[in-house]
């Protein structure tokens, strides 16, 4: 194979992105991951120190992100590793769904 056939080859396989450009999303995704879920801590922590009770559709809203993430990577990729993270941010995402729904209409669970 010489030069040609394997840049050729290489940007089939990545749709003609560019490598650093698709390790710059994934590092961007990454962050904003992180930042998301620290900023929800902290959301969560405030809240329950000024009202006394946690503000669960914040925490539905935060883990349907997370979910909707995990769910395409596990549909594309089909590795266990990515499939348990979806289950876990899905079990997480319906019980903090579930307690936002029962908090905004009185129920207790």
């Amino acid at each position: 194979m010489n030069k040609e056939e394997i840049l050729a080859k290489s940007r089939q396989e990545n749709k003609n992105r560019d490598i650093a450009e698709i390790d710059k999303s994934k590092n961007a995704s990454r962050f904003a991951l992180i930042f998301s879920m620290c900023f929800i801590v902290l959301l969560t922590t405030l809240s329950f120190i000024a009202t006394g009770h946690v503000d669960y559709g914040v925490i539905a809203t935060e883990f349907s992100i997370t979910f909707s993430m995990y769910l395409y990577r596990a549909i594309k990729s089909r590795s266990a590793a990515d499939i348990f993270c979806a289950a876990a941010m899905g079990f997480t995402f319906a019980v903090s769904t579930f307690m936002a729904v029962c908090e905004l209409f009185n129920i207790k669970p």
